[in-house]
């Protein structure tokens, strides 16, 4: 066959199928391919036996062709990529996620006309459906779960920590709420709001009261401190919510003498009075 003769026939493909003609995804367009490839192309009089079809001469060239490879040739796109901050990968204008602990890790995207498969080294990370629309982002059930338990985790155990740091008896009270079935994160998170409430003196003395009184909970812990406050007349505390900027909570601010605003009032009172 001419290089003339093989152009016709792309420009025939091009014109005919592809031109003009929607699609849902790559299975949709080939299978419209086939039934176009059947009802219309192969039905077509052959340009160099009019006499015949193109699926008639087809079927009398088929058994002299070469069989196909044993093996099919390798198409798949290879590359290296890394995600951001967040469990995901970037390819073709899609997002496709990927267990949390590989954040940020080099990996292996191999691309099929089906397939996005992320390899760790000759690992297997995942194996998503490929999309062939813009903005989406694919992600497995299971990543998503792994990464909220992994968080939970995290933070439970730094507020465990903070609470340690402040009131060391506090490790102790952990211990034998967890020898008690008991569930120890939202324990921590109210303790963690009550020493925010209270300050570290008064909670270590509630924390103390509560273990020698076998009250573990944090409810108990925070009656304990109300009813100390009510006896030594106290008003309730005022809790100052701040925002979640990084490092804000941590920030030392030392009380001032407010008599050097006093001394500044009445140096003021003297200069009206000249």
């Amino acid at each position: 066959m001419t290089k003339g003769k093989i152009e016709r026939q792309i420009q025939y493909l091009r014109h005919a199928f592809f031109a003009a003609r929607p699609f849902r995804d790559l299975d949709d367009i080939n299978t419209q391919f086939r039934r176009w490839r059947d009802e219309v192309a192969h039905r077509r009089r052959h340009p160099d036996h009019p006499d015949r079809s193109v699926a008639d001469v087809w079927a009398e060239e088929k058994p002299r062709l070469l069989p196909l490879p044993a093996h099919p040739f390798e198409t798949d796109l290879v590359r290296v990529v890394r995600s951001g901050k967040t469990p995901y990968v970037r390819f073709d204008r899609n997002n496709y996620s990927i267990p949390h602990t590989h954040v940020r890790k080099p990996l292996t995207l191999v691309a099929s006309a089906t397939r996005v498969r992320i390899l760790d080294g000759q690992t297997e990370l995942t194996d998503h459906h490929r999309t062939y629309d813009t903005g989406l982002t694919v992600e497995d059930p299971a990543h998503l779960e792994n990464l909220l338990v992994a968080t939970r985790q995290v933070n439970a155990h730094t507020t465990r920590d903070r609470l340690r740091a402040a009131v060391p008896a506090t490790a102790t009270l952990f211990e034998r709420l967890a020898e008690r079935g008991e569930a120890l994160r939202p324990n921590a998170t109210r303790l963690l709001a009550l020493l925010d409430d209270y300050g570290p003196q008064e909670l270590a003395a509630a924390v103390n009261l509560a273990l020698e009184r076998d009250a573990l909970g944090a409810g108990s812990i925070a009656h304990i401190l109300e009813t100390r406050r009510r006896q030594r007349g106290l008003k309730p505390p005022l809790r100052l919510t701040l925002p979640d900027r990084p490092g804000l909570r941590d920030l030392d601010v030392r009380p001032h003498d407010l008599e050097a605003y006093d001394a500044l009032g009445q140096k003021n009172s003297d200069d009206a009075g000249d």
